[in-house]
Formats: C-alpha cells, sequence, structure tokens
C-alpha cells in the first residue's frame, strides 16, 4: 500500500533576517525543516546540495532580485513550488511571477503563514500522488465525494470493475459499496 509521505523541508531566501527568522521559528514550531538563505547565491549553492518541498522567496534582494532567480530556476526546469513574497509589490510584479512561475504570491509582513503553507504543501502531496481536482478552498464533504469518486475510478480501472476485489481493498461490504458508487453517480458496470 503507498503511503503519502508528510512533506515539509522549506527554503526561506529572504534578506530580511527578522522576518525569515520569525518564518523559520513559526514553522518549525510545527515541525517542518526550514533553511535560509539571504540572497540568490546562497539559495543556489544550497539547492545544489538539499531538495525542498517549497521556496518561499522575497522579490528584492541585493545582488540578484527574486524575480530573475524564479525565471532562471523555472526554465532549468526546476520543479519545487516557489512562493514569491514581497512588501513592496505592485500589481504587474504579481503577474510576472505568476507567469514566470510561482504557484502564489504573498504580501509581507506575513501573516497566519502555517494554514498557507499547509494548504500549499498538502496540495504538492494530492498532485506528486496522482490526485488532482479537488478545491482545497470547497467544503469538506465536495471535497471528499471528489477524492472517493476519483478513488473507486482508480481501483475500479485497475481491477476491471470487479466490485468484490474493490470491495475488499476498500474495506467496506459489496452492499455498501454498490450503494456508494450510486451515490457518487460511478457507472460500476463499465467494461
Amino acid at each position: 500500500m503507498n503511503e503519502i509521505n508528510i512533506i515539509g523541508k522549506i527554503l526561506i531566501i529572504d534578506d530580511e533576517s527578522i522576518n525569515a527568522e520569525t518564518m523559520k521559528d513559526t514553522l518549525e514550531d510545527v515541525n517542518y525543516q526550514v533553511s535560509l538563505a539571504a540572497n540568490a547565491q546562497a539559495a543556489k549553492i544550497i539547492i545544489q546540495e538539499q531538495s525542498f518541498d517549497l521556496v518561499m522567496m522575497d522579490v528584492w534582494m541585493p545582488g540578484q532580485d527574486g524575480m530573475s532567480l524564479l525565471e532562471e530556476w523555472i526554465q532549468a526546469g526546476f520543479s519545487t513550488p516557489i512562493v514569491m513574497m514581497s512588501g513592496h509589490a505592485e500589481h504587474k510584479d504579481v503577474v510576472k511571477a505568476i507567469k514566470l512561475g510561482a504557484v502564489d504570491f504573498l504580501k509581507k509582513p506575513l501573516h497566519d503563514i502555517l494554514p498557507f503553507v499547509r494548504r500549499i504543501l498538502s496540495e504538492q502531496v494530492f498532485k506528486n500522488n496522482g490526485i488532482s481536482g479537488i478545491d482545497f478552498d470547497a467544503p469538506l464533504k465536495v471535497a471528499r465525494n471528489i477524492f472517493e469518486k476519483e478513488y473507486f475510478d482508480h481501483h475500479l480501472q485497475k481491477n476491471n470493475y470487479n466490485i468484490a476485489t474493490v470491495a475488499a481493498l476498500a474495506g467496506l461490504e459489496r452492499t455498501t459499496l454498490y450503494r456508494k458508487l450510486k451515490d457518487l453517480g460511478i457507472d460500476k458496470n463499465k467494461a
């Protein structure tokens, strides 16, 4: 059985040490592993030595700025999600960052960083494990139904629509599985 790995290695690239340390402390309090880089050059060295599940990067830094580093990494095929941050960003900066490949853009100072980081990392877990199309802002029942539909579609196809096998895999009685498939609108008779 595949287990979903709990991920949580984060690289924060920010020349404002107070902001970076505050974020690090907040994230480490809930067991994320956090590394800090004060500029693009330091970040490039760290990225060569370690892999991360999320990069949070300031737009304005001395030397190479965050936007050009974002563009450089995306063009090189960097697949780790990158979130850009700035306390002075204009709308055009946000648009540019997203077009370049950032997954989000945050305005500093950051408030309520934990729910944001958990959402980004949980989306990556589901994406990396083949689950897509779930709106994490939807009510739990809606998200659960989307997940269950994908789960049962996957196992039905994989097991040639054998209800007994899928029921055993899901830990359900066959009658419960039939009812669940009907509720989810899944055709159990495909061949």
